[in-house]
This record gives structure tokens, sequence and C-alpha cells, in this order.
């Protein structure tokens, strides 16, 4: 018991002293402590690094906390049975704790029901992880519903700027000049660089070692993969196709693996957050189970340094597909004859073109547009900004930066 309790003592000093030491940047997220103001479980999920201890410390800043951190290798022998050793353990050290914190508890097999107890005794608990499929299962039938989950992504383009100290100034509905040259400047960065704190803080090099953890403990270890090197080649040639639809029927004729080892490695990649799809817009809903998926990739930075690919336009609408997930928009494009629409939300079409004119802007774009439906119909170009029989054109960073406002009605 001495050695559980140094090690979960060593872990909540180091989670303090970090976030004592580390400038922490306001997250651009809905006001989560509301959830615990009564017995519940938080979950914070998403990709690895994105932030998520550090938004569930600071939701706890100034409670008295139990903090159980199981990425730690000198936990790595938990069983569910042993669980309750360490909530022991919490209450030793820091006495009847109202509020448990719990970082990637998945990996430990069974540990819904215990954390469905602690629920069920009063406590209020917050649990990180990094795999989508975490509450699918025995949490979501034992708490019927009495849990809260939340996305986080790795940094927004306004978490980015926030991060730089760079301040937009507008008035009324004008940006100033001098904001407007810093901000394009900047999302030039923000492509570059992408949204990974760690990757801002350290080196851009550290992509390289943010996204070999990914693949490592969240895909290869979860799914038992022993074919490493011939997944690797799998996961670089699926970012490859972000914001384009995949084929894993030629993936798998490709790369020589069979149709199910594909379809469960991409399902891995979906289930770690790597990438995000789009679904096929369609009033035929097997139709659109059934049809191909667009891929997009969780951050700019994995396009940039392990995609090796900088196609302006492809960028910009996988730029756009993360900010309406992060709003809370579900994806789908609409696929008609000799046109495509890039986003279908909420009954508004969205196209993204890399232009920064009017005459850049290709015909197919627009054209596309006037044939379909939509309550609001908008182009999202690089900096070309104006309103065309009906149609809205917005530049990107504007839309980045206001994204709730560009998608209200009206």
């Amino acid at each position: 018991m001495n050695e559980i309790k140094q090690v979960l003592l060593d872990q909540k000093v180091r989670l303090e002293r970090k976030l004592e030491k580390e400038r922490v940047i306001e997250r651009d997220v809905p006001d989560l402590k509301k959830y615990l103001s009564r017995p519940n479980v938080l979950a914070i999920l998403g990709v690895r690094r994105s932030g998520k201890s550090t938004l569930a410390e600071t939701l706890l800043r100034g409670e008295n906390f139990g903090y159980i951190n199981f990425d730690d290798d000198r936990l790595a022998w938990v069983k569910v049975e042993d669980l309750h050793k360490l909530e022991k353990a919490v209450y030793e050290l820091f006495g009847e704790v109202e509020y448990f914190l719990f970082d990637e508890i998945h990996n430990v097999n069974g540990w819904e029901l215990f954390v469905s107890r602690l629920r069920e005794e009063g406590k209020k608990v917050v649990i990180t992880g990094s795999n989508s499929k975490m509450l699918s299962g025995e949490l979501a039938t034992a708490l019927t519903g009495r849990h809260t989950d939340f996305t986080l992504f790795p940094f927004s383009f306004s978490e980015y700027l926030r991060f730089k100290g760079v301040r937009v100034e507008k008035v009324k509905d004008t940006y100033t000049t001098p904001s407007e040259g810093v901000v394009k400047r900047e999302l030039e960065n923000y492509i570059r660089e992408g949204g990974f704190p760690e990757v801002l803080k350290i080196s851009e090099d550290f992509i390289f070692t943010i996204f070999s953890d990914i693949v490592y403990k969240d895909v290869v270890q979860r799914l038992k993969i022993k074919r490493v090197e011939s997944f690797k080649s799998f996961t670089v040639n699926v970012l490859k196709y972000f914001s384009n639809e995949v084929s894993l029927s030629k993936l798998s004729k490709t790369l020589k693996l069979s149709n199910n080892t594909v379809e469960e490695w991409f399902n891995g990649l979906i289930n770690a957050y790597v990438i995000i799809t789009s679904e096929r817009f369609t009033s035929k809903p097997r139709e659109g189970m059934t049809s191909q998926k667009k891929v997009y990739v969780i951050d700019p930075g994995f396009i940039t340094s392990i995609a090796l690919d900088s196609s302006k336009g492809r960028v910009m609408e996988n730029l756009v597909a993360l900010q309406l997930s992060r709003v809370g928009e579900k994806l789908f494009y609409l696929k008609g004859d000799n046109y495509e629409i890039d986003f279908m939300v909420n009954g508004k079409a969205i196209q993204v073109t890399y232009a920064s004119g009017k005459d850049e802007i290709p015909k197919r774009e627009v054209e596309g547009l006037e044939k379909v439906k939509a309550g609001k119909k908008v182009v999202i170009t690089w900096d070309y900004e104006d309103e065309v029989r009906g149609i809205k054109f917005i530049p990107l960073w504007k839309f980045l930066l206001n994204t709730r406002e560009y998608l209200s009605v009206g």
C-alpha cells in the first residue's frame, strides 16, 4: 500500500507543479463544471496530448480531489479487482474527497462498474480517455444516461492565437488592418505547426513523438496489431486521403491486406481520434451507410509533417471540417450529378476553395451551390469576402474565429 500511495502522491504533485509552471491557455469549451454540480461522471475524450488532463485539472482547481493516471507504467499491473486499493490509498492521502479525476482509466478492463459505484456513493468523477468507444459499453448501460461526455480537440485557431499572445482587435463588425495582417500570417503558421499544445511549447519536431504515441498506445496495443510496419504504412496512406473519399477496398488491394483487417484498422484510427469522417448526405439511410466516407485528419500538423502534403484547398477543407466538429456539427457531404458540396450542415451548404479574389473561384463551386436547396449557402475562401445572389463568401480566418456566428440562421 505504501508503494501505491507514493505513486499517487507523486502523480498529484507532478500535475500541480506542471500547471503552476506552465501558462494554461483558456479553452473554448462550454461550462463543464456545471455537470459536476451533483454526483455525475464527466468524460473528457479526445486524441492523446490534446490537453484533456489540463482541462480536467482546471475544472477541479480549488477542490480537494483524488487523482490517478492509469497511463503510468508504475500502475501497469492494475486489474479491476485492484481499483479498490487505489481508492483506499486516495482516501488515506487526501481524506474524504468529493471529486475523483482518472486519466486514461480505460486502460483497466472492467473499470466501468467501479466508476459507476463511486457515482452512486455520491462522488463526482471526471475521466479522460483517448478512445471514442470507451463510453459505448458497460458504463453507458450502468449509468443509464447519468454521465456527460465532451470531446476535446487540439487547439483551434482562436486558441492558437491566444497561445501566441495575438489579440484580435474588432470594431463592430470590422477587424483593424494590423490585426487582419497578423491573423493571416498566423494562420499560415497554424497550418504548418498545428494545435497540439506540446508541439507549440517544445518543438515542431515533437509532432512525430505524439504521432508515434497515438499509433502505438491507442491503436497498435489496443487492437493487438502484430504487423506494426504494415499498420504504419496503412496509417500514412489514410492520412494522405485527407479531404477526399477513401475506398477501403482499394486500400486493401494496394497494401495487400484483407478487407476485414483494413476495416478494423480504419475504425481503430477513428476510435483513437486520429481521423474523423464525413458521410454522404442522402435521403436513403442505407445508401449513406454503404457509401464511401471522406476523411479528415485531427490536426493540420499531421498533414504537414506526416502526410507531407500542403495542398492549400484540401488543408482549408480539413480545417473547416475540424471546426464544424468542434462546435458539435455532424459532417455530411453531398454528391450530385457533376457537382459536389463539401459540407451539408444543419440545412446549410458549404463549399471550400483556395481563392483570394472573385475571378479565382472555380465556377463549379458556385454552380454546385445553385443546384441545392439550403437555408444558407456559403463559400469559404482564402481571402475573398462578398455576398452574391444569396451566396456568402467568407475568408477562412474569419470563419474559424466566428464559426457559430456564420452558422447561425439568416
